[in-house]
C-alpha cells in the first residue's frame, strides 16, 4: 500500500515539477497579453464585416440580412472576441498581468508570436485554401489543446505539427502546385488537413496515456468540441442562413452539400432567375 502511494506521489511530482510550474506561470503571463491582442484583432474583423451590405436590392435580386456575406466574418469575429475574453479572464484569475510584468524580460516571445500566428494562419491560409470544416476543426484542435490542456510538452508538439502544415501549404499554393495535385481529384489538397488533424489527435492521446483520468476526460471533451462545433456551424450558415462558406471542399462539398441536396432538399422547388451581364456585375460588386 505504501509502495503504491509512493509511486503515485512520484508520478504527481513528475507531472507538476517546479520547472513546469514556472513555465506555466510564464504562459499565463503571455496569455494575458495575447488575449488582449486577440480581442483587438477580433474587433477589427467585426468592424470590417459591418461594412458589408446586410440587406437591399442589387441587380434585381433582393437579399436579406441572413444572406449577407458579412454574417460569417461577423460570427467569427464575435467568437474570437469571446475566446479572447475567456482567456483574458482566466489569466487575470491566475495573476496574468503581474506574471507578464514579472517574466517579461525572461520570456522568449517566440511562443507568443507563434500562437498569435495561429489566428492569422487560420484566416489567410486555412479557410482561404482549405475546406471550411477541416480548417476550423484543425484550428480548434490546436488552440483548445494549447489553452485547455495547458501542458507545455504537448503544446510544443502540437505547434510543431500545425506550423509544419502551414509551411507546406504556403509552398504548395504559392508555387501553384495545388493545380497539379488537384488535377486528378479537385479536393486532394484537403487530405493534408485530414492528416494534420489526425496527427494532432494522435499526439494528444498518446501523451494522455500516462496522465490522470481527469486529464483523459479533458482530452476526450476537447476532441468532441473541436469536431462537433464546426459540424453544427457549417450546416447552419450554409443551408439555413444561405451564406456560402469561404471554401467548400472535401467535407462541405462532398459530404454536407451532397447529403443536403440529394436527400433533404429534393422536394423543394428552385426558381431560376436570369440576370443580365450588367446585373451580375452589380451583384458581384455588392458582395
Amino acid at each position: 500500500m505504501s509502495t503504491t502511494m509512493h509511486s503515485k506521489d512520484e508520478k504527481l511530482n513528475e507531472e507538476h515539477s517546479p520547472a513546469d510550474t514556472v513555465e506555466q506561470e510564464k504562459m499565463h503571463g503571455w496569455d494575458f497579453a495575447f488575449s488582449i491582442v486577440v480581442m483587438l484583432f477580433s474587433l477589427g474583423v467585426i468592424m470590417t464585416s459591418l461594412t458589408m451590405p446586410f440587406s437591399g436590392t442589387v441587380g434585381g435580386v433582393t437579399t436579406e440580412w441572413y444572406e449577407s456575406p458579412g454574417l460569417l466574418p461577423l460570427f467569427i469575429g464575435c467568437s474570437l472576441f469571446a475566446a479572447g475574453l475567456s482567456v483574458f479572464l482566466q489569466s487575470k484569475n491566475e495573476q496574468g498581468r503581474s506574471r507578464f510584468i514579472k517574466y517579461f524580460k525572461q520570456i522568449n516571445p517566440t511562443g507568443f508570436l507563434v500562437s498569435a500566428g495561429g489566428i492569422i494562419s487560420y484566416i489567410y491560409v486555412l479557410i482561404t485554401w482549405y475546406d471550411f470544416f477541416l480548417a476550423s476543426a484543425t484550428f480548434l484542435l490546436l488552440y483548445i489543446g494549447l489553452y485547455y490542456l495547458d501542458e507545455p510538452v504537448i503544446s510544443k508538439k502540437l505547434l510543431k505539427i500545425y506550423y509544419s502544415m502551414v509551411a507546406t501549404s504556403i509552398v504548395i499554393f504559392m508555387t501553384g502546385l495545388d493545380s497539379t495535385i488537384n488535377s486528378a481529384y479537385p479536393f486532394m489538397t484537403d487530405i493534408l488537413l485530414v492528416a494534420t488533424g489526425a496527427a494532432l489527435i494522435v499526439t494528444i492521446y498518446r501523451n494522455a496515456q500516462q496522465r490522470s483520468p481527469e486529464f483523459k476526460h479533458k482530452v476526450r471533451r476537447m476532441t468532441l468540441i473541436a469536431l462537433i462545433f464546426p459540424a453544427v456551424l457549417c450546416p447552419i450558415f450554409r443551408y439555413f442562413l444561405l451564406v456560402p462558406l469561404p471554401k467548400e471542399g472535401l467535407v462541405v462539398e462532398q459530404v454536407f452539400n451532397h447529403t443536403y441536396y440529394t436527400y433533404i432538399s429534393t422536394g423543394k422547388q428552385q426558381v431560376e432567375v436570369e440576370l443580365s451581364d450588367e446585373q451580375m456585375s452589380l451583384l458581384e460588386d455588392a458582395f
